[in-house]
């Protein structure tokens, strides 16, 4: 079912971060990317990440939750004061937390010694807008009654301007931030890594150069996903400010009047709608979105002749007599949005959300490198039994390697006689690459995937697949669902299919990353273990099955590396009965197809 859709650029989020990550630092301040407007997306924050961000920063405990899961290592800061009930949660996700409430921060340190763990506070102090601080004067007093309270680390002040009572950050008063921690420091002889002075309305401070010496931090969130205002001119020229592309369905086009006739009364929210005084009969549209997924005024049609006119809670309403009939039923309309709409659009569980990152496929020519993740003389073996023609077959040249190289021109392809969960995959990429993950195996427990599969291939969990699952329970997949994980078990293949299925695991693992790993455990395959042995595993793929999910991999251009389990050892498959299939199934992934007619 698809219906609106915000599509995110990655790689223009990355750039964005690293703009203003470059300008702040050459200025002596680190940089918190702030994910809430994404509703915690790790994939954005994995991009402000390679932006190179200290730090993720969210006022939502189930964002941090949801980026911490996913295996993102930098710290993750909680940026809105947790409340007495969310104490437990704030430890076990926020490694620190801005704070304004000495009842909250003792909490914080019993909770803190009960996981055994230190928790790094920021205390904030209000400058003049009204929302959450203490006031100047009390700095000193609070802060000699926080320094004592064990299971806590204060390690800065900060302060927050312009959301609330609209006072802007200045000299005059980042300057008072920066004495009052100049002040804490002598008094108590303590360090204060940081001094946080603000969010994306300093930013006009930094590029002119005054911003106050002392001020080592910034939390940035609109500027990095939108280049929202007050981004100031000289770095919004460096910025993009069109990372976010929502699409809405036309559901109607119609000529119809200007003004509405009838009785005039208030609308669906309480409002009584004026209109201009001609009444021209205009082309209409109407959008399959409305008030309840987004903020209308925050909409801006890419096509420029396009006009937003008005929103109900389910419809948006077009004029679009600037374009003849060239919008029809059936049709899309894009739109840029500003940080409101974003915000309610990534919320909205109606509106889709695709990520782009842009797929770097392996050179047509790259050399496939084998590699013994144990002294088996498996990857010789295969060498030994087809594998070099096969893969000579389709373009691909074959060797046998001890470490995997890092760039396009190779393709790694890991051997093991353990299963996936029993083994540890150094996947090799180049450096600020992400990768998705398919994984062919039995087995679908959480425990097992976070102990290898985040070995296996690094990146998000939200990327991960486990296909063919036949030993899973409820629990496992309750508990996959809560990472982001896709399981597809056996039983679902049976009853659809795999040329069903796998155009939803190809876009769960391939959507916003690199290329994607491939691991496949032979185990999996139904029947004899290929004439190998008389062991007999009932209810795993067939030998078609595990081959047509490897055409569809491959015709995406997605595969860049690649790891094959639970293969026999070379010993124990003297005719290489088990080799040739591996080999067919690997030049199965790298673009080698069964010949139609």
């Amino acid at each position: 079912m698809t219906g609106p859709t915000i599509t995110v650029d990655l790689r223009r989020i990355e750039q964005n971060a690293r703009v203003l990550v470059e300008a702040s630092n050459a200025k002596g301040i680190e940089v918190a990317g702030v994910s809430k407007s994404t509703c915690g997306s790790p994939k954005v924050a994995r991009a402000m990440v390679r932006g190179g961000v200290a730090q993720i920063a969210d006022s939502r405990l189930d964002n941090l939750a949801r980026i911490r899961r996913d295996g993102i290592t930098v710290p993750l800061m909680l940026i809105r004061a947790p409340s007495l009930n969310e104490i437990d949660d704030t430890i076990r996700y926020a490694d620190i937390s801005l704070n304004s409430e000495l009842t909250t921060i003792v909490a914080l340190g019993r909770a803190a010694l009960t996981r055994g763990v230190i928790h790094d506070i920021v205390l904030m102090i209000d400058l003049g807008d009204l929302r959450e601080g203490i006031l100047p004067a009390e700095a000193l007093d609070v802060v000699a009654e926080i320094l004592p309270i064990e299971g806590i680390r204060l390690i800065g002040i900060g302060a927050n301007l312009a959301c609330v009572g609209g006072i802007q950050p200045t000299v005059d008063n980042l300057s008072n931030l920066v004495y009052i921690a100049d002040e804490i420091t002598k008094r108590f002889s303590i360090e204060l890594p940081i001094v946080s002075g603000g969010n994306t309305f300093s930013l006009p401070l930094l590029e002119t150069g005054t911003m106050p010496e002392g001020i080592n931090h910034l939390r940035l969130g609109a500027s990095i996903v939108l280049a929202e205002s007050p981004t100031p001119p000289g770095l919004y020229e460096l910025l993009n400010s069109d990372a976010f592309t929502l699409t809405a369905d036309i559901i109607e086009a119609k000529v119809k009047p200007s003004r509405p006739y009838g009785v005039s009364g208030e609308d669906a929210f309480g409002r009584r709608p004026v209109f201009d005084n001609e009444d021209k009969p205009s082309r209409r549209l109407i959008l399959s979105i409305g008030r309840e997924d987004i903020s209308p005024e925050g909409l801006t049609p890419i096509d420029p002749r396009l006009k937003v006119m008005s929103a109900s809670s389910d419809h948006l309403l077009v004029d679009a007599g600037e374009t003849g009939d060239e919008y029809r039923l059936g049709g899309t309309v894009d739109f840029t949005i500003d940080y409101g709409a974003l915000l309610m659009a990534m919320t909205s569980p109606y509106v889709e959300k695709r990520y782009v990152l842009g797929t770097e496929p392996i050179d047509a020519n790259a050399t496939v490198e084998l590699i013994d993740l144990e002294t088996t003389g498996l990857a010789s073996h295969l060498l030994d039994h087809g594998l070099r023609e096969d893969m000579s077959g389709i373009g691909f040249s074959c060797i046998q390697a001890e470490n995997a190289a890092a760039d396009l021109t190779t393709l790694p392809l890991w051997l093991a006689t353990e299963a996936w969960q029993n083994t540890r995959i150094p996947i090799a990429t180049e450096p600020g690459t992400d990768l998705g993950a398919i994984i062919f195996a039995s087995h679908g427990d959480i425990e097992q995937l976070l102990s290898s599969a985040a070995d296996l291939h690094g990146p998000s969990l939200e990327n991960t697949v486990l296909v063919g699952v036949k030993n899973a329970t409820v629990d496992h997949k309750r508990a996959l669902d809560e990472y982001g994980v896709l399981l597809v078990t056996i039983d679902e293949i049976d009853r659809h299919g795999m040329a069903a299925l796998m155009p939803r695991v190809l876009a769960a693992a391939g959507q916003g990353v690199n290329g994607v790993h491939v691991h496949f455990d032979m185990d999996i395959i139904d029947g004899r273990v290929l004439g190998v042995d008389d062991t007999t595993h009932l209810g795993g793929l067939t030998f078609r099955e595990a081959h047509l999910a490897a055409e569809f991999i491959s015709e995406t251009g997605l595969t860049r590396s690649i790891s094959i389990g639970s293969v026999a050892a070379a010993d124990s498959d003297p005719l290489g009965r088990q080799a040739t299939f591996v080999d067919g199934l690997v030049a199965s992934l790298l673009g080698r197809k069964v010949v139609k007619a």
